[in-house]
C-alpha cells in the first residue's frame, strides 16, 4: 500500500477526496478488495465515477459512467436500498458491472452497496475482488452498516463541490466588473483591441483549476499574466511559486524540482523541499518550460497527473494539490516534434494557451504604456514630473521593440537618466540594437573587444559629462558597478581629461 505523506500534516486540510480516501482504507481491512468505486447519482438519471481506490483501477474507469435505463437490475439494487452480491456468470445475458472497462474473470466476487440519507439514493458503491467468494455474508452485513458513513461522506463530497462552483461563479462574476487590471499586478495596461482580449482570457481562466500556458515573445509580460491568473483565481491567498527552468542545473534538476532527504546525494547535508511541494494548494509558474531537461519531463507528468510524487532519496510518496503555469518563447510543436519535449506532457500543458502579443501590434498601448512608466520613474527618481516631447514619442511608436514592453521600459528609463530637466527628447532615446543618428554607419571591420569597450566607455562618460558615480553617471548607463567600471577604465588605458566629456 502506497505511503502518503504531506508537508505539514497538522496542518493538512481533510478534503473530501482524502476523507473519502481514509473511509475506503479502512473498508479494505474488513472486506477486502481490489476495486472500490464510488458512484454518484446524477440529476439525468445516470451514475458517474466519483471516486475509485485500489489496484484495478484504470484511466477508463475515471471517466465511466452507467445510464440507469440500460442497467435495470442496478436500478433495482438502488431501489431496494440493500447491498447485493452479483453472481458473475457465463450466460448470455449476463452483463458485468464494468463491461468493457476492466477485464475480470467469470465469478469473481462483485458486490453493490446502495448508499442513500433519510431514504434518498445518493449512489451505489461497488466492490470487486478477482478471487471468487471473498465477500462473505457477514462482510455483506458489514458493508450494508459501513454503507451510512460512506454516504455521509459522498454528501460531504457533493455539498462541497457545489460550494466550490457557486465559488467560481461568484469569482467569474467579481472578475468580470474589473475594468482595469493594472489595479490587481502591476504593467498589465493598454487598450488596443488585441490587448483587451488578452484581459478577458486572464478573467475567464483565472476562476478555473485549469492549466494555463502562456506564449510569447520575450518581454511581453508573461509572468505579469501569470501572477495575474494567481491574483483573480480562487488560490490567490495560496503560494505562488516560480522555477525558470532555463536556470536549472541538469544534474540538479530534480532536486529542485521535487526536493530531496537528507544524504540523497552528495552536498545534501539536511532535507530540502521542492518547488512543486512548496506550490501545493496553490500554483507553480514554470517559466521557460522549453527548457526543461527531458530526464525530469516524466516524473513531472506523473506529478501533474496523480498529484503525488517523492522526494530524491525517499520511497515516501508525497502528494501535492499543484496548478500549473507556464511560459515559454519557443514553438513547443517543434520541439515536440524533434523529440526534445514529451508529447503527453505538452498536451497536459497546454490545457488553456494565451499567446502575447507583440508591442509592435499592440498600436496606440505604447503611448499608454510610456505614461504608466514615466509615473512610475518619477517616483524612483524622486521627479515631481517626467514629461515626453511628441517628435520622442513619434520615435517611440516607430521602433519596432524586439525587446517588447521590457525594452520599452528599458529605453525610457535611460531616457529618464539622461534627460535631467525631467523632459525627454528624441537624443535621449537609446534604442537596443539599433545605431544611433550621431554614429555613421561605416563597412569597417569590427574592431578588438578592447578597442570596441574603449568606446563605449567613452561614449558612456561623454553622455555622463565624465562623471561615473551617481545618479546619471556613467556606471549607472552602462548599468554597472561604480568600481566596476574604473577597474575597466583602467585596464584600458582610458585617460579622464577634459577631452573625453567634449
Amino acid at each position: 500500500m502506497t505511503n502518503y505523506i504531506t508537508s505539514n500534516p497538522e496542518l493538512e486540510y481533510l478534503s473530501p477526496g482524502r476523507t473519502m480516501e481514509i473511509v475506503l482504507e479502512a473498508i479494505n481491512e474488513i472486506i477486502p478488495y481490489e476495486l472500490a468505486v464510488i458512484l454518484n447519482l446524477e440529476d439525468e438519471g445516470s451514475l458517474k465515477v466519483k471516486f475509485a481506490k485500489g489496484s484495478l483501477i484504470n484511466e477508463k474507469l475515471k471517466s465511466f459512467e452507467i445510464l440507469l435505463d440500460n442497467r435495470p437490475d442496478i436500478r433495482e439494487v438502488m431501489n431496494k436500498g440493500s447491498v447485493k452480491l452479483v453472481e458473475e456468470t457465463a450466460v448470455d445475458d449476463h452483463q458485468d458491472t464494468y463491461e468493457d472497462v476492466l477485464d475480470l474473470p467469470t465469478g469473481h466476487s462483485c458486490m453493490l452497496v446502495p448508499l442513500s440519507i433519510n431514504g434518498n439514493p445518493l449512489g451505489l458503491m461497488t466492490l470487486d475482488h478477482r478471487q471468487c467468494d471473498m465477500f462473505t455474508p457477514q462482510r455483506v452485513n458489514i458493508a450494508g452498516t459501513l454503507s451510512k458513513l460512506i454516504s455521509l461522506a459522498l454528501a460531504q463530497a457533493n455539498r462541497t463541490d457545489s460550494l466550490i462552483s457557486e465559488k467560481e461563479t461568484l469569482i467569474f462574476e467579481r472578475n468580470s466588473l474589473i475594468g482595469d487590471i493594472s489595479t490587481i499586478i502591476e504593467g498589465l495596461v493598454g487598450r488596443s483591441p488585441v490587448w483587451l482580449q488578452i484581459i478577458e482570457k486572464i478573467k475567464l481562466v483565472a476562476p478555473t483549476e485549469s492549466h494555463v500556458m502562456i506564449l510569447g515573445e520575450t518581454g511581453t509580460g508573461k509572468e505579469q499574466v501569470a501572477k495575474a491568473i494567481h491574483a483573480l483565481s480562487n488560490k490567490s491567498s495560496n503560494p505562488f511559486i516560480t522555477l525558470n527552468c532555463s536556470a536549472i542545473n541538469l544534474n540538479l534538476a530534480e532536486s529542485e524540482l521535487f526536493g530531496h532527504e537528507k544524504g540523497a546525494f552528495t552536498g545534501a547535508v539536511s532535507v530540502r523541499r521542492g518547488r512543486f511541494e512548496l506550490a501545493d494548494g496553490g500554483i507553480l509558474f514554470l517559466d521557460e518550460i522549453g527548457d526543461l531537461p527531458l530526464e525530469i519531463q516524466p516524473k513531472l507528468l506523473r506529478a501533474i497527473q496523480e498529484g503525488t510524487f517523492e522526494r530524491l532519496g525517499s520511497e515516501n510518496s508525497i502528494k501535492a494539490n499543484v496548478r500549473i503555469i507556464c511560459a515559454t518563447n519557443i514553438n513547443l510543436e517543434q520541439k515536440v516534434k524533434e523529440g526534445k519535449f514529451r508529447e503527453d506532457l505538452f498536451y497536459r500543458l497546454n490545457v488553456f494557451p494565451v499567446i502575447l502579443p507583440p508591442l509592435r501590434e499592440r498600436g496606440d498601448d505604447i503611448e499608454i504604456l510610456t505614461n504608466y512608466f514615466l509615473d512610475k520613474l518619477a517616483v524612483k527618481f524622486k521627479k515631481e514630473k517626467i514629461s515626453i516631447t511628441n517628435e520622442a514619442m513619434k520615435s517611440l511608436r516607430s521602433n519596432t521593440w524586439q525587446g517588447n514592453v521590457r525594452e520599452l521600459q528599458n529605453t525610457l528609463e535611460r531616457a529618464v537618466i539622461l534627460s535631467k530637466g525631467g523632459v525627454i527628447k528624441s537624443s535621449h532615446l537609446l534604442f537596443e540594437g539599433v545605431i544611433q543618428p550621431e554614429i555613421k554607419q561605416t563597412k569597417e571591420k569590427l574592431e578588438s573587444y578592447q578597442e570596441e569597450s574603449t568606446k563605449i566607455i567613452i561614449r558612456a562618460l561623454k553622455l555622463a559629462e565624465g562623471k561615473i558615480y551617481g545618479a546619471g553617471g556613467a556606471a549607472e548607463i552602462l548599468k554597472l558597478k561604480p568600481t566596476t567600471l574604473q577597474s575597466k577604465i583602467k585596464k584600458l588605458g582610458i585617460k579622464l581629461n577634459s577631452s573625453i566629456i567634449k
